[in-house]
């Protein structure tokens, strides 16, 4: 078996980029908000707010793309496979605009629906609705470029995700300046530079994967009947069911959060919207160890390399371990400073100061199942994945209600430590059993 060597530098060198290319995207978000923010009516905020909850839900739903491709583009990297790994890149980009034609065609029932759960104001319906009338025409190219992450991640091409990301997010907020301040189109403005940066984005990750297999073998595979097979589409049909179970599990759970916040009162609620701001921070820098393990453990477990395998587990758990304890120690020293930062009203900084201690282990509760979910993406174990979240999930629901009502928010924020704690527990009972079919 091949000896890995330099494994720090390497995993590194996914880790990296993944860090930088993930701590981009709340850069956006903050440029559309003063954009936004600068025109004469809250509704225009408002508007894009609710806007980018129902695309968030849309798009986040069919995150198996990424995931899924990653898996079985790593597995088939590692056999040194470029047939497989061209017909995958044809499968799921299939697979991704069937579900965009689908979303296209459904349009007006999509928003019809999102505006029932969401009984967003009647101030704000007219721009919402503008915004998602343009903005809803990204979705094939967004999906690709699900796939398209997922292949170059997999294929241990991290640089390439991160210069996409830096382009996407560059285009989409300098399109949004435009198009906002310069020629004053309002919320159309916003959704209009998201369309197009996503077209620009797609075109280049195209572009990127040209590079890596040649558009002559991708000719060939498209072309090729054993590609269209139905049975050749069962495995990554499979993964990404089991992925899709596991992500509205995980969305429910965190909405279920924000429902539990609401019921202790609009301070508590937006207090609660103020601690998510660190578990965002958690997941920029964990998800970047993450994505190696799924690349580096994926190829070794596709290429059968047991020793390879196992060091990418144990350097990778050493390196996400680290981060998790600084995350631990910084939210610690500096939680109070970054609450007071991001709010100066008094209620809702003495309801986070309050739940902050549950902010501080969250990183150390939730380090095992961010590094696990790489590993099982990476060698597409997504069934087990699937049921480990579904236990979580009911431990996640028997605590909450009993934990938020003896200690507030920080009982709820406690649940989701445990919640994530949980999963990682799961995960570690059924990682034996990944071992073994490698033998």
């Amino acid at each position: 078996m091949d000896t890995v060597k330099n494994p720090n530098r390497q995993i590194w060198a996914i880790a990296g980029p993944a860090i930088i290319a993930n701590s981009s995207a709340p850069i956006v978000g903050l440029v559309d908000t003063w954009a936004i923010g600068h025109l004469p009516k809250a509704e225009y905020l408002a508007a894009i707010a609710v806007g980018s909850t129902i695309f968030t839900y849309i798009f986040w739903a069919f995150g198996f793309l990424r995931m899924g491709t990653t898996g079985h583009a790593a597995q088939a990297y590692g056999q040194k496979n470029h047939n497989r790994l061209a017909q995958l890149l044809v499968r799921s980009s299939f697979i991704g605009l069937t579900i965009s034609g689908l979303i296209l065609i459904l349009q007006t029932f999509i928003l019809d629906s999102a505006l029932q759960i969401l009984s967003p104001p009647q101030s704000t319906l007219a721009s919402l609705t503008a915004y998602f009338n343009t903005r809803i025409w990204a979705a094939p190219f967004t999906l690709f470029l699900y796939t398209a992450n997922g292949f170059l991640i997999g294929v241990s091409r991290a640089k390439s995700v991160l210069v996409l990301q830096l382009i996407l997010n560059t285009c989409n907020m300098c399109l949004n300046l435009i198009f906002v301040i310069g020629l004053g189109m309002g919320v159309t403005g916003v959704a209009l530079g998201t369309l197009i940066a996503e077209i620009i984005a797609a075109l280049i990750a195209f572009w990127l994967i040209i590079k890596q297999i040649d558009s002559k073998s991708l000719l060939k595979q498209i072309k090729s009947g054993i590609t269209w097979k139905i049975n050749a589409f069962k495995p990554l049909i499979s993964t990404n069911f089991y992925l899709l179970i596991r992500t509205l599990l995980l969305m429910t759970a965190l909405s279920l959060l924000t429902r539990e916040a609401a019921k202790f009162g609009e301070d508590a609620l937006a207090a609660s919207q103020v601690l998510s701001t660190f578990f965002m921070l958690i997941s920029l820098g964990l998800d970047g160890f993450a994505y190696s393990a799924e690349a580096l453990a994926g190829a070794a477990y596709g290429a059968k390399n047991k020793p390879a395998f196992e060091t990418w587990v144990k350097y990778g758990f050493y390196w996400a371990i680290l981060a998790a304890i600084t995350y631990s120690f910084a939210f610690w020293l500096f939680g109070p400073v970054i609450i007071n930062t991001l709010t100066n009203i008094q209620a809702i900084k003495a309801q986070a100061h309050q739940a902050l201690s549950a902010i501080i282990i969250l990183p150390i509760a939730a380090v095992w199942c961010f590094q696990f979910d790489g590993i099982y993406i990476g060698v597409t174990a997504s069934k087990a994945m699937m049921v480990t979240m579904t236990l979580a999930f009911f431990i996640f629901l028997i605590i909450l209600g009993p934990l938020s009502t003896l200690y507030g928010l920080k009982g709820i924020w406690f649940a989701a430590a445990i919640f994530m704690l949980a999963r990682g527990a799961g995960q570690a009972l059924y990682y034996p059993k990944l071992k073994v079919q490698m033998s």
